[in-house]
């Protein structure tokens, strides 16, 4: 099961005394955050810190993990029913906390999901479907930054890919 919180950045509460660190004027006048900016460099790290302290709350079976990436949460099991009743109790934590998980953001549980713009099936990656049928769609680079492009695009799924140094080893000797 998947879960993606919403706006998890701005509903993290600055402290009083903290409020000035994020302090910043904009024609002559200064204004402060009263929440968690999102461009502040440790921004993700408090943000993640933050709901992993919440996610503590939930009791784990044996046979259940949870993942947690900023304001993604990712729970998995050999069990559909454990792995539910996980995603429920993760909910019901959120709900108290006052955290809002759009429901269009909600997967699972599944033998698949998509979580961090990866498709999981039944424990391993693969490439969604829908990035497969974009990278189908690609038209035949006819530049050299069409190329690095190209290769940026198919180097980030490598690891799906059985032999993509080999088959890959041609288009990069390009470059």
């Amino acid at each position: 099961a998947a879960l993606d919180v919403k706006d998890r950045f701005f509903m993290v509460p600055l402290k009083e005394e903290d409020k000035e660190k994020f302090a910043f004027t904009w024609e002559g006048v200064q204004y402060t955050f009263n929440r968690l900016p999102q461009a502040y460099k440790h921004s993700s790290t408090i943000a993640h810190a933050t709901l992993a302290e919440l996610l503590q709350r939930v009791s784990l079976p044996q046979e259940v993990k949870l993942y947690q990436y900023i304001d993604d949460i990712l729970t998995g099991g050999t069990s559909p029913e454990k792995v539910g009743e996980v995603a429920a109790a993760v909910w019901q934590e959120l709900n108290k906390a006052e955290i809002e998980i759009p429901p269009g953001k909600c997967q699972g549980p599944s033998k698949e999901v998509k979580f961090l713009g990866t498709w999981w099936i039944a424990g391993s990656a693969a490439i969604p479907p829908d990035t497969l049928r974009k990278i189908k769609e690609l038209q035949m680079p006819q530049s050299r930054k069409e190329l690095q492009q190209l290769m940026g695009t198919l180097g980030y799924w490598r690891k799906q890919v059985p032999g993509f140094y080999i088959i890959s080893r041609p288009l990069y000797s390009l470059l």
